[in-house]
C-alpha cells in the first residue's frame, strides 16, 4: 500500500464524524430499558404481597438480591467487556435479564422469585457502571451534557415504567407484566448495544475536547505531560476511593429504601389508593429526567468559568443530598400529617417533585465526580468497585431492611428516618473528597 494512500486513509479517519453523541444516544437506551424493570418494582410489591401472601419483607429481599448481583457484576463486566467488546457484553446482558423476567413471571415459592431476581440482577449488571464508563471515555468538554443525558433516561424509565406496570397488573397480573417487559427489554438492549462504542481510541477519534484539553496542560515550557489518571492499584490502597465508594454506599441505602417502598408506604399506612399513588410516585422520574440534563449543561458551565470541575459537582451533590435529607423528613411527617386518610394528595405531590430534582442532581453528579477523580484510563474498573459497594451493599440493604422494620414495627417511620441519616452522611463525605495530585499518585 503506498504512503498516499495510508494519508488519505488517515485522514479519513480524522475527518470522520465525532461518534460520541451516537454512544449517548444508544446508552440512554439502554438505561432506560434497564431502569423500566427498576422502577416498576414500587408498584409490584403491593402486587405480589396481595397476590401471594408473602411478606412485605420476603418480596423486598427481591429487590435487595437484585441489586445485590447487579453490584457485583457492575464489578466483574469490567474484568471481560474489553475482550468481549461492549456489543456482545450487553446484548449477552440484556439477554440474561429477559430470561430472568421469565422465570420469575413462573415463581410459585420466595425461594424461585428470589433465585430469579438474583438472575435479572447478573443481567443488569452490565447496564450502569459499565455504560456510565463508556460515555466518559467519550467526552473532556461537555462531559456534564452527556452524563445528564444518559442518566435522564432512567429518570424517564421511573416515571414511565411504574405507570406501564400498574396498567398491565391491574387489568392482568404481575406474571404477564414480566413476560412483557422481558420481550420489550431483550428486543431493546440487543439493538441499542449494537450501536456503542467503548472508547474513541477504538474507531481512531479522540474525546470530546481532548485536543484543547492538552493543549491547555502543556502550555508554557517543561516537559510534555500526558492526560491524568489515578491506576486502580494505586486508588483501592488510598483515601479517595474509599470516601467515594462508602459516599456512594449512603446514598444507594438512603434513596432504595423510599425508592422501593414509597408507594406501599403511602398506600398501606396512609390510605391512597394505589391509582393516585402510583401516578403521584411517577412526577419523580419525571422531574429526574428535566434535572438530571439541566445540571448537567449546568455544572459544564459552571466548571468552564471556574476552572474547578470538582468543586461545581460537589456544590451540586451537596445541594442535592441536603434537599432528599429534608424531602425524607417531609415523607414522614408532612405527608403523613396531612393525608387525611389518603383524601389529600397535595404533600406527596411536593414530595415526589422535591425527590426527583434532588435525585436528578446527584445521580449524574456521582458518575461524574468519579470520573474526575480517577480519569478516563481506569475508570471502568475503579467504578465497577464502588458500584460493587454501593449498590450491592447500600441498594442491596435498604429494601430488605425498609421491608423488614416495616414487617416487625408496622410501619415505615424508622426506615424513613434512617433515609434521612444517610442522606446527610453522604453529604458530609462529598464535601471530603478530594482529587489525587500528580505528585501523590505518580511522584511528579
Amino acid at each position: 500500500m503506498s504512503e498516499t494512500t495510508i494519508s488519505i486513509g488517515e485522514k479519513a479517519i480524522e475527518k470522520s464524524k465525532f461518534s460520541g453523541w451516537s454512544v449517548v444516544a444508544s446508552a440512554m437506551l439502554i438505561v432506560f430499558f434497564h431502569m423500566m424493570i427498576r422502577g416498576s418494582f414500587a408498584t409490584l410489591l403491593q402486587s405480589m404481597v396481595a397476590s401471594t401472601g408473602w411478606s412485605t419483607g420476603t418480596v423486598a429481599a427481591g429487590s435487595s438480591i437484585f441489586m445485590a448481583m447487579y453490584g457485583l457484576f457492575a464489578f466483574l463486566v469490567g474484568t471481560y467487556i474489553n475482550k468481549l467488546g461492549c456489543r456482545l457484553t450487553y446484548s449477552l446482558h440484556g439477554i440474561i435479564m429477559g430470561v430472568g423476567l421469565f422465570l420469575c413471571s413462573y415463581s410459585q415459592q420466595p425461594w424461585q422469585y428470589w433465585l430469579s431476581y438474583a438472575i435479572i440482577g447478573i443481567g443488569s449488571g452490565a447496564f450502569w457502571a459499565p455504560v456510565t464508563s463508556m460515555v466518559r471515555q467519550w467526552f473532556i468538554d461537555k462531559l456534564g451534557l452527556a452524563m445528564g443525558l444518559t442518566t435522564a433516561a432512567s429518570g424517564m424509565a421511573m416515571f414511565l415504567g411504574p405507570i406501564i406496570s400498574m396498567l398491565i397488573i391491574s387489568k392482568l397480573s404481575w406474571q404477564i407484566m414480566m413476560k412483557v417487559f422481558g420481550v420489550v427489554l431483550i428486543v431493546g438492549i440487543v439493538a441499542a448495544a449494537q450501536f456503542t462504542k467503548m472508547k474513541p481510541e477504538d474507531v481512531g477519534q479522540k474525546p470530546l475536547g481532548y485536543d484543547t484539553f492538552m493543549a491547555k496542560m502543556n502550555a508554557g515550557s517543561g516537559p510534555k505531560k500526558e492526560e491524568f489518571y489515578v491506576p486502580f492499584k494505586w486508588a483501592v490502597k488510598h483515601k479517595v476511593f474509599w470516601t467515594l465508594a462508602i459516599l456512594w454506599f449512603c446514598s444507594n441505602f438512603a434513596e432504595f429504601i423510599v425508592f422501593s417502598h414509597a408507594i406501599n408506604y403511602v398506600v398501606k399506612e396512609l390510605g391512597y389508593d394505589k391509582i393516585s399513588a402510583t401516578y403521584i410516585y411517577c412526577l419523580i422520574g419525571f422531574f429526574f429526567t428535566i434535572f438530571a440534563v439541566a445540571i448537567g449543561n449546568i455544572v459544564d458551565k459552571i466548571s468552564k468559568k471556574t476552572g474547578d470541575p470538582m468543586k461545581a459537582r460537589k456544590n451540586v451533590l451537596t445541594f442535592a443530598y441536603l434537599l432528599t435529607a429534608i424531602t425524607a423528613l417531609w415523607l414522614n411527617y408532612g405527608v403523613r400529617l396531612t393525608a387525611a386518610g389518603g383524601a389529600s394528595h397535595w404533600a406527596f405531590i411536593i414530595y415526589a417533585i422535591l425527590f426527583g430534582i434532588g435525585f436528578g442532581c446527584y445521580i449524574p453528579s456521582v458518575a461524574g465526580l468519579v470520573g474526575l477523580a480517577v480519569g478516563r484510563k481506569e475508570m471502568p474498573p475503579a467504578w465497577g468497585l464502588i458500584s460493587l459497594i454501593g449498590m450491592a451493599g447500600g441498594a442491596g440493604l435498604g429494601p430488605y431492611i425498609a421491608g423488614a422494620l416495616r414487617d416487625l414495627t408496622g410501619s415505615y417511620f424508622v426506615s424513613i428516618w434512617l433515609s434521612t441519616i444517610f442522606y446527610v452522611l453522604a453529604c458530609i463525605l462529598v464535601n471530603l473528597v478530594k482529587q489525587p495530585t500528580r505528585e501523590e499518585v505518580w511522584n511528579d
